[in-house]
């Protein structure tokens, strides 16, 4: 069996910040080996630090305002409403779309966003973003069923690993790393992709749940387990992969958080928005039973969606009306981590804000009182506030919010709550299956870059930028960077005989095409609705 020439192994949410002290007392010993014969050092992640916007800035090496995906969802035509986004919204080419259209083999495991999973020179199972248990959850198409027969139920780590007590199960954790190894084993001997993209999502998990355990108990805590897992799970797939290149990174790190803000009540008490006075009595008793209907079980789950089959959209189309007085509103926020609108007019259905002067105004209001923000206990909690054509360019920039707030290392979430006002601007954000277990930890910007093996060049620590990772794979692949990335080769991170040997080619912009957008049906759209919020990341 050949094995990959490159393996790329994505730990979501992985930091230093507890590797290090791990390595130091011995807990992880297949990542200290990499560190010890190889290069590494922080990865500057997006702005923001999330989930959706940095692995596929990571993979197509461009910017958000080219790939055009932002957040886990997305405003429709008329500006209130969201509409959730999946692997097919990325616009620009990905690293397995550039290496099959070069007749190179690959293989993708559990990437988020990457369903429907792309059509390659190899095989995919897709990530997060995925629902459909076999349109569109593998290449080949007929992968998934042929899997389930040797493998059992595909276990995924979708969710957080917790009991029905809300008490971390670390059992799943071991269950998922497991299988997901042993399948990848399975794939390797039977298509001999030169690249292998392997993504495990518990670092992630854990952190946002159990962050304070790690800052009281270390080594002895549930996120340290999970990081000796997510270690010997690496180990399993070192095994497998051969002498090849190892890359190991993260979309972003972890850390405690402070607090969350309530943006929209924000917004309202600086004037900029309003709310809607009374809302509609009947859409209200709606979204409630809606409520009511998701904390039932499972099975009681499905029944009441055969009884009452309209009423997801029904609530759903009723809740940001109800909330807002559009008419009355100049800005608006919406998702976890910071996004705020200008209700402008002529783009939004309502739109009050003038484009030009007006809009600029409002812009430079609500960023200056904004850097005042401070937390409860005095201290500021807002480090910038960025225009997106100050961070963004290109054709998918209408995609991006008008401001973003960039919060103190992100100890801090602006959350665009359109589905409830809270009693002051502090808000919290609990997964929906157990609203007892709220966040505890965040985002940081800073995650991880490993590499190691032949290529490498030893000892030596870098800092990166997320684009980076896509030029420097192609690199290492042998396969010439095309110019239109905006990465930069990790030059420093490779050993300096093959640079030498072997100098960096570059390459004039190719025409690969990219798919239409595939929106998900009702049902598919439930399931990763109901995902997505079961993590925190949706209301």
């Amino acid at each position: 069996m050949a094995s990959p020439e490159l393996t790329i192994v994505g730990l979501d949410a992985a930091t230093f910040d507890v590797i290090d002290p791990l390595i130091a007392a011995g807990d992880l010993p297949n990542l200290a080996r990499l560190l010890e014969h190889g290069a590494h050092g922080r990865l500057r992640s997006t702005t923001h630090p999330l989930t959706p916007l940095a692995w596929t800035t990571m993979v197509t090496g461009v910017n958000a305002g080219r790939h055009g995906i932002w957040d886990f969802s997305e405003r429709d035509e008329s500006g209130y409403r969201l509409r959730l986004v999946n692997g097919s919204d990325n616009r620009a080419p990905a690293l397995w779309t550039r290496l099959s259209a070069a007749g190179r083999r690959v293989g993708v495991v559990n990437v988020p966003f990457t369903w429907p999973a792309p059509e390659v020179d190899g095989f995919v199972i897709a990530g997060m973003d995925a629902w459909a248990r076999e349109d569109g959850m593998t290449t080949p198409r007929g992968l998934v069923s042929e899997l389930r027969e040797e493998f059992g139920k595909l276990l995924v780590d979708h969710s957080f690993p917790l009991d029905d007590r809300g008490r971390f199960d670390l059992a799943q954790v071991v269950a998922v790393c497991e299988q997901r190894v042993a399948i990848v084993d399975a794939l390797l001997s039977r298509f001999e992709p030169e690249l292998l993209f392997v993504v495990f999502m518990a670092a992630d998990h854990v952190h946002h749940l159990g962050w304070p355990e790690w800052e009281e108990r270390g080594r002895d805590s549930s996120v340290a387990e999970v990081y000796r897992i997510l270690d010997r799970s690496l180990g399993g797939l070192l095994e497998r992969v051969g002498d090849g290149n190892v890359l190991v990174v993260s979309d972003h790190g972890g850390g405690s958080l402070g607090g969350v803000v309530n943006l929209n009540a924000w917004l309202e008490q600086e004037g900029f928005l309003a709310y809607a006075a009374r809302g509609d009595l009947g859409a209200t008793a709606r979204h409630r039973v809606f409520e009511l209907r998701r904390r039932l079980p499972e099975g009681l789950r499905d029944a009441a969606r055969q009884r009452l089959p309209g009423m997801r959209e029904r609530a759903h189309r009723a809740t940001a009306p109800e909330l807002v007085d559009w008419p009355r509103t100049r800005a608006f926020s919406y998702g976890v981590f910071g996004n705020i609108v200008v209700n402008l007019r002529g783009r939004e259905r309502d739109g009050t804000v003038e484009p030009g002067a007006e809009y600029e105004q409002v812009r430079d209001e609500i960023a200056a009182r904004l850097q005042e923000l401070r937390a409860p206990d005095g201290g500021r909690i807002v480090a910038a506030v960025h225009r997106r054509e100050d961070l963004y360019d290109g054709p998918e920039l209408g995609k991006i919010p008008d401001l973003i707030v960039e919060f103190r290392d992100y100890a801090w979430l602006g959350k665009g709550n359109l589905t409830g006002r809270t009693p002051t601007i502090w808000d919290t954000i609990a997964p929906r299956a157990h609203p007892g277990a709220t966040y505890a930890g965040s985002h940081r910007p800073d995650g991880i870059f490993v590499l190691a093996g032949p290529a490498a060049r030893q000892g030596v620590e870098l800092s990166a930028g997320i684009a980076d990772v896509a030029p420097t794979a192609l690199y290492l692949l042998g396969e010439p960077i095309p110019e239109e990335l905006e990465g930069r080769l990790l030059a420093e991170a490779i050993d300096p005989r093959l640079l030498d040997g072997r100098p960096p080619e570059y390459a004039e912009p190719a025409a690969l095409e990219v798919g239409a957008p595939r929106p998900y049906d009702a049902k598919g759209a439930a399931e990763v609705e109901e995902r997505l919020r079961s993590l925190g990341y949706l209301e």
